[in-house]
């Protein structure tokens, strides 16, 4: 059990929260597509619909406490900041989950059901003791602990119920009650208990806080951009297309691979980099972890758009051409969202202000006047929601690249990266077009294709010698 609670360095927290991030993803893969062949795309939907929309209202149930918790923690591991935060999660955010249940019953919203009201409170409280936990662990910088108990609530615990259950409601109680005793007892476990003595309301309580009250924006924006298309298609077009976007920002979502890495491990670092005046130690590995996020993307992006129909077969087990149109007008989002995610940690450590609720926040309202006027204009509401969601994603990414670079006071891009990103998708077309032309079959092609890519990223990794591949790969193999 030490192991769950010892300080890697950031070298090894890098690779392992890496090497979970795959895992996770892998597993979140795995059940979506096991409900789709279970029990029908409908059902995926409306689980994806259920588990995106508590999801994403985490930041707020929990007051921000998964982002303030882990950036005073991390400071000087003062103990109390735990203590503190368990109390408040039982006067503040299990009251706000039940409102937020009841609120979105209230609404109506298709795919929510009055009768099933406790069913999605334990559901939330669930996802929201995940969080938690993990923000704990990752405050102490142990981030071994930390992914394996976020291994657990996403993947694990998910995919076990669900080849278990018959029904949706039955998945979510199990998921809800296993993942809740989980991560409590995990929570107390790396906490030491909890000590009411420490608990400070009008100190560290007001300092998580407020801290947490500035970013609030900031979730509610967020709750906008990844829950408000999946709530409007569900209300007004079927569950079958929530299903097709649901899977679709799954794969945009699969920048948490490398955001999560960076993102989780290096706030609580750069905290503690920054508290000890420092600041100029950072802007190297920024730049590094940039120039990676975004090349990477780009390349996840190009790779899911020119593959978009044998991805939804293989992974899903059907497609439709409304189902290939939304994922590849998601997946033009990728490199945006990743952007937007890896510079969101180092925005929140440089600064108490709350930058990232502007940034979210106008992209968030970007999205809503879309949608508006797209209404107004009579365009279907498929089309507008999916470029509505495109544009809200462009902002963010182009927001974050200003305000990174205003706080930094430091330039992280050159013509190198843009170099990168033109060469890098001209190889992945120009080799899917040469192979295309053999008369072989499309499931043939998707794996020749694969495979080349990976050959040809492994030669370039192996025998650059200069610019940001070489760098990572002095990072990596530095003792």
């Amino acid at each position: 059990m030490n192991l769950l609670n010892k300080n890697l360095s950031l070298k090894a927290d890098l690779m392992v929260t890496l090497i979970n991030g795959v895992i996770v993803i892998g597993g979140v893969f795995v059940l979506n597509g096991l409900i789709a062949r279970i029990h029908g795309l409908d059902i995926l939907g409306e689980f994806l619909l259920i588990k995106r929309t508590l999801s994403a209202g985490v930041g707020i149930l929990l007051v921000g406490m998964n982002i303030s918790l882990p950036n005073y923690l991390s400071r000087n591991f003062e103990k109390s900041y735990g203590d503190n935060v368990f109390l408040l999660f039982f006067i503040i955010t299990i009251p706000m989950t039940i409102l937020l249940i009841a609120g979105i019953l209230w609404f109506d919203i298709k795919g929510f059901y009055s009768n099933h009201f406790w069913l999605y409170v334990l559901f939330s409280i669930g996802i929201s003791t995940q969080f938690i936990t993990y923000a704990l662990y990752r405050g102490y910088m142990n981030m071994v602990g930390a992914n394996v108990f976020q291994l657990l609530g996403t993947a694990i615990i998910p995919i076990v119920v669900f080849t278990s259950v018959a029904t949706i409601n039955d998945g979510l109680f199990w998921i809800g009650s296993s993942v809740t005793i989980i991560m409590v007892i995990a929570f107390l476990f790396r906490n030491n208990g909890i000590h009411i003595a420490a608990i400070t309301f009008f100190h560290q309580s007001k300092k998580l806080i407020i801290y947490g009250i500035e970013r609030i924006p900031s979730f509610v924006a967020q709750f906008i951009l990844l829950a408000g298309v999946p709530i409007l298609l569900a209300q007004k077009v079927n569950f079958e297309s929530v299903a097709y976007f649901n899977s679709s920002l799954s794969l945009v979502r699969l920048s948490l691979i490398i955001v999560n890495p960076i993102g989780m491990v290096l706030l609580p670092r750069i905290s503690n980099i920054i508290a000890s005046g420092r600041k100029s130690d950072v802007l190297k590995h920024l730049e590094i972890f940039f120039n990676t996020g975004i090349v990477i993307s780009v390349i996840g992006t190009t790779y899911c758009y020119i593959n978009a129909p044998l991805i939804l077969k293989i992974w899903l087990g059907e497609f439709s051409d409304s189902g290939v149109s939304i994922l590849r007008l998601t997946i033009l989002s990728l490199p945006f969202y990743t952007f937007s995610g890896l510079t969101r940690s180092p925005i929140d450590a440089i600064s108490e202000r709350g930058y990232n609720s502007l940034i979210y926040g106008l992209a968030a309202v970007s999205m809503i006047l879309l949608i508006i006027l797209g209404n107004n204009y009579g365009v279907e509401l498929l089309i507008t929601a999916l470029y509505s969601f495109l544009f809200s994603h462009i902002l963010a990414g182009l927001l974050s690249a200003y305000y990174i670079q205003k706080l930094f006071k430091h330039w992280f891009f050159g013509f190198k990266l843009f170099r990168d990103i033109i060469l890098s998708i001209l190889i992945m077309i120009v080799t899917s077009q040469i192979i295309s032309m053999f008369n072989i079959a499309l499931l043939s092609q998707f794996f020749i294709s694969s495979t080349l890519f990976l050959l040809i990223a492994v030669m370039i990794f192996k025998y650059t010698k200069t610019g940001w591949v070489a760098e990572i790969k002095s990072k990596l193999y530095a003792k």
